[in-house]
């Protein structure tokens, strides 16, 4: 069997996870991993452009990280990226000139959950189709928070309103769906700055419901260390009809993991057909996400 390059950006949860799954499965062959930092094991992402590779998967975050690595990178590989910001999606992609294939936003939300909104939203006409996330990790999230100055470590658990989906399964269309709590390590000093800064924090918590905790770095590593699991739900109902599509997640970061590399191999197979372009989830038919022949899903 022919194996898909892979190459690797990001030491976090998410390039750990991608790293595990590229170096189990057959299809892919892992070039390396490239950082910012000099890690053991890593290659200088200075050194990046000496590498061939058929697709690089760029695991970073998605407030700071991912809207100047990406469109670097792209100019040079093939990329899939799991950019989670919603609202910033279209002024992302503008910004991503590439040389062949950019695959953007391919998480489970944006991204599997992008898909299934879609299929809902075409055939339950009459009434709203409502996505919520949690209980859980959000590791966007969490990320944004540890950007912040002063912050040693933090978490964040979306949790939904149960009152809130109830609704939605009867479609009523809900406004404010979820809880932000946030757990972060930080000196005393600086915990008002750093509270008003998470609220206030555009695309991420402002408007929103959010609990600012803080914790010593002892209770943050006994309760919150390596905690990674997730949830999600897209409901449309109507009049006649409610569907409902549900994930539960043990490992927030290797199931993201999982769609990038799904994707990853539809990178591949438009790559083949001679494709270029920045391409969201929406853009891709199911068919690309496999190296089986299409009837053999079907």
């Amino acid at each position: 069997m022919e194996k898909i390059r892979i190459g690797i950006v990001g030491l976090g949860n998410l390039g750990n996870a991608c790293r595990d799954q590229v170096e189990k499965r057959d299809e892919f062959e892992l070039v390396g991993v490239f950082s910012r930092r000099a890690v053991k094991g890593t290659i200088p992402l200075d050194n990046i452009e000496k590498y061939k590779m058929d697709v690089l998967l760029i695991c970073v975050g998605s407030k700071e990280d991912a809207p100047v690595l990406v469109p670097k990178l792209a100019r040079h590989f093939n990329t899939v990226d799991s950019y989670d910001t919603h609202a910033k999606l279209t002024e992302y992609i503008k910004n991503i000139k590439p040389s062949g294939i950019s695959i953007v936003a391919t998480g489970w939300d944006p991204g599997l959950m992008s898909v299934i909104r879609m299929y809902f939203e075409a055939s339950i006409t009459e009434g709203p189709t409502q996505s919520f996330w949690g209980p859980g990790v959000s590791l966007g999230h969490s990320n944004a928070i540890k950007q912040i100055d002063g912050v040693t470590d933090a978490i964040q658990f979306t949790v939904p309103m149960q009152k809130m989906m109830e609704l939605a399964s009867k479609g009523i269309q809900v406004e404010k769906k979820h809880q932000r709590i946030c757990y972060v390590v930080a000196e005393k000093n600086d915990r008002t700055r750093i509270k008003d800064t998470i609220i206030n924090m555009p695309d991420y918590f402002k408007g929103q419901d959010v609990k600012v905790n803080f914790v010593s770095q002892t209770i943050f590593n006994k309760r919150f260390r390596n905690r990674n699991e997730h949830e999600g739900a897209v409901i449309s109902a109507d009049k006649s009809s409610t569907a409902l599509f549900g994930l539960t997640l043990k490992s927030n970061a290797r199931f993201t993991a999982s769609v990038m590399l799904a994707y990853a191999i539809a990178n591949y197979n438009l790559q083949k057909e001679g494709k270029r372009g920045v391409f969201t989830v929406a853009d891709i038919a199911p068919k690309y996400l496999h190296l089986k022949s299409v009837l053999d899903m079907v």
